[in-house]
């Protein structure tokens, strides 16, 4: 009986200083798979952020060129308007010029006719 308790006693204290040295190692390697893991997260925010940053210069880029569109067909727009304005213009001087020169040309006429 004395030699089973010594057995089991040997086998506890052996169980106990396996635990004492396997602990540790556990807890140390779950530290290290807990910053790698952190880290990784880290790089993926960093990725995300970089790119979600390349997308944010990206639309700005492109509300600037759009804008700059816009600016340029109205530009267009108004030098088209201000173009078909003074064609207008030309349009109604030409007509009055002609009708000066009808009245001018039935004036003769009527002086030709009736000279007193």
């Amino acid at each position: 009986m004395n030699s089973l308790t010594i057995k089991s006693g040997l086998l506890l204290a052996i169980l106990t200083t396996n635990l004492g040295m396997n602990a540790p190692v556990k807890a140390n390697t779950h530290q290290t798979i807990n910053q790698q893991s952190l880290e990784l997260k880290r790089k993926q925010v960093k990725r995300q952020s970089a790119s979600q940053e390349l997308w944010e210069r990206f639309r700005q880029r492109q509300d600037e060129f759009r804008l700059q569109q816009h600016h340029q067909i109205e530009q267009f727009r108004l030098e088209n308007q201000l173009r078909q304005q003074k064609f207008e213009q030309l349009d109604r001087d030409r007509l009055r010029l002609q009708q000066r020169q009808e009245i001018d040309t039935l004036r003769l006429q009527q002086k030709l006719r009736n000279p007193y």
